[in-house]
């Protein structure tokens, strides 16, 4: 699946590259990058100072950091293969990450830790006797848990890692597709997008009891759930009103509205940790990172 939806960001990530200087946005919406190429996964340092994102250049997926203001931009992880959807520890002195190492036909997707700086890559959760996909971490709020996502079991269910790599526990066992899972920030919870009642449909887990609560029940896409800073909203991607959108709602799924409004997809939302939220858009024609307050 995730082997598919690359070749699918290589073939979107084809278009025009150069921007307009001066934008026409919204009060209170900032855009970040300006490059034009696909982006996924934006996700900010504890400290709010710098920006992590994965981003499509020259059929190759990479991650890259900046500052809030989108300067000051590097390149992380120099490697030949494919490196992506980096997120922050929560004293900001790691980074997980997912290392694509591609084989002959598909890719072998595994689960890596290094320190912030990118340096020192160490593998948690990785490949035991066949290709399989560990992806989409999220940390929990004291640092010491990861949950993820892994096909290692035929099917992709939610898995729940100690940082440490010294213990391991599969959350989900359905067959339906689990994915995209976010601890809360109070860690809890775990929010996840699942088409276990049909379409993508977003859903919480509860750490303590293992019960699962639907959130969503909306036509359609409902994926990519973020946890605001203070754990009582949730932003998501749903193309309810006709194409990808950001929306919020309370975490009991109470007062769901649409953000963004417009006619051009808007996904991969992310918080920053002042409450505003970020996202990529496809909004000018060109895939680029914004920032506006709900």
């Amino acid at each position: 699946m995730a082997r598919i939806m690359i070749a699918t960001l290589i073939l979107m990530s084809t278009q025009s590259v150069t921007t307009a200087e001066d934008d026409t946005l919204p009060a209170g919406w900032q855009r970040i990058t300006r490059d034009g190429h696909f982006k996924q996964r934006p996700t900010w340092s504890p400290d709010g100072k710098h920006l992590v994102f994965t981003r499509l250049v020259n059929e190759t997926i990479q991650v890259f950091r900046c500052e809030p203001d989108g300067s000051a931009e590097q390149r992380l992880f120099e490697s030949p293969y494919p490196r992506m959807d980096a997120v922050y520890s929560p004293d900001g002195k790691q980074l997980a990450f997912v290392w694509d190492k591609i084989s002959p036909g598909q890719g072998d997707m595994e689960l890596y830790l290094a320190d912030s700086n990118s340096e020192n890559p160490q593998p948690l959760f990785v490949t035991e006797g066949k290709l399989s996909h560990e992806e989409w971490p999220s940390w929990s709020p004291d640092g010491k848990w990861i949950v993820c996502t892994s096909t290692r079991d035929e099917n992709s269910e939610l898995y729940l890692l100690k940082a440490d790599g010294t213990e391991r526990q599969r959350l989900t066992s359905d067959p339906a597709l689990d994915v995209h899972p976010a601890f809360s920030p109070a860690g809890g919870q775990i929010a996840f997008a699942t088409n276990r009642w049909g379409d993508f449909e977003i859903a919480v887990y509860d750490v303590q009891t293992s019960l699962i609560t639907r959130l969503t029940e909306n036509a359609g896409l409902d994926d990519y759930p973020a946890w605001s800073p203070d754990g009582r909203m949730l932003a998501w991607t749903s193309n309810l009103d006709g194409n990808r959108e950001i929306r919020v709602m309370l975490t009991d799924g109470s007062q769901q509205r649409n953000l963004t409004q417009h006619e051009g997809a808007d996904q991969f939302p992310a918080w920053t940790p002042a409450g505003e939220v970020t996202f990529v858009s496809f909004r000018d024609g060109e895939w680029d990172i914004y920032r506006i307050r709900p």
